[in-house]
């Protein structure tokens, strides 16, 4: 039996009393970025799946087989908690709100290959004692609550969950914030990650400064965390 290495704490909020700079960018829905942007432009020469790395390219990620999709890293039920929605229509009410931008963020949106995606769903992410991969070819572990994926992607992960929780001061649980700067000086970003990083400037304005400087992660610590 495979264990959890790390136990999740209780979440803790960051205090959000300033507007970040992601809140003064012009506002897509993610229905927009979903249909227009992401697959068109951000990958429109294709790429690789997050978790498994298998290859798409737009014509097989866009068939009604769907078998990639577009994995929010932070996912929109943590967003939903934080703000204190019922749904995704509840939150959508105003289309400026902190929600939209949150679930359009284009540096919190990776391609995924559908049955992986739907494995993480809702978990957070941490280490799992042994080796016990769900699918063939694909380095993605999952006990619980805790989803563990692959080496090269632990990196990217973490610098997507550090850009949302200082951008716009959503949750993340004490002991996965410290699994998650371990990732990142693990598996530093990679000439992919940072290319993704200069398109996704050109298509929304802003950049991760965690991938731009790694090290910055650091500084994320409990003063950051209200009590």
């Amino acid at each position: 039996m495979f264990r959890p290495l790390r136990i999740i704490s209780i979440l803790c909020l960051l205090s959000v009393s300033h507007t970040t700079y992601a809140e003064t960018l012009p506002v897509e829905s993610f229905d927009e970025i979903a249909v227009n942007t992401f697959w068109n432009e951000l990958y429109a020469n294709g790429g690789w799946s997050l978790y498994c790395g298998f290859r798409f390219d737009p014509s097989v990620a866009l068939t009604e087989d769907r078998l990639f999709v577009i994995e929010q890293i932070y996912p929109a039920s943590w967003m939903l908690r934080y703000m204190q929605c019922d749904s995704r229509r509840q939150c959508r009410l105003n289309e400026k709100s902190r929600f939209t931008r949150m679930e359009a963020d284009m540096h919190n949106l990776y391609p995924a290959w559908q049955d992986a995606d739907v494995a993480r769903r809702n978990s957070s992410f941490g280490m799992i004692e042994g080796e016990d991969w769900r699918y063939e070819n694909c380095d993605f572990e999952r006990y619980h609550d805790i989803t563990e994926p692959r080496l090269i992607a632990r990196g990217n992960i973490a610098r997507a969950i550090f850009y949302m929780h200082t951008q716009y001061g959503v949750p993340v649980e004490k002991d996965m914030l410290d699994e998650l700067k371990r990732w990142n000086r693990l598996d530093p970003p990679s000439n992919q990650e940072m290319l993704r990083n200069n398109l996704i400037e050109e298509l929304q304005g802003n950049r991760n400064k965690f991938i731009d400087n790694p090290s910055m992660a650091e500084q994320i610590s409990s003063e950051w965390l209200a009590e």
